[in-house]
């Protein structure tokens, strides 16, 4: 059984910093992010990965894009 491997995109309108971060990310990173981003992994712990991986990202940050997505786009 073949799957359609899932677009590896963020949804919405993600601001400048976050869609840079993402961007540097590889195919592998983004997908995995992408889970923890879209589901309840809390925003501190997200942003703490993105500062220590030299891309700093507040958690305001995320918590402020997740809030503007439709909730059909969270997991």
């Amino acid at each position: 059984m073949t799957t359609t491997p899932r677009l590896l995109i963020l949804p919405g309108q993600p601001g400048a910093k976050l869609r840079a971060a993402f961007e540097q990310m590889d195919r592998d990173e983004r997908s995995a992010f992408l889970d923890h981003l879209l589901a309840d992994t809390p925003a501190e712990w997200l942003s703490d990965l993105l500062t220590r991986h030299g891309t700093p990202v507040s958690a305001s940050t995320i918590r402020s894009y997740r809030r503007s997505l439709p909730p059909e786009a969270r997991q």
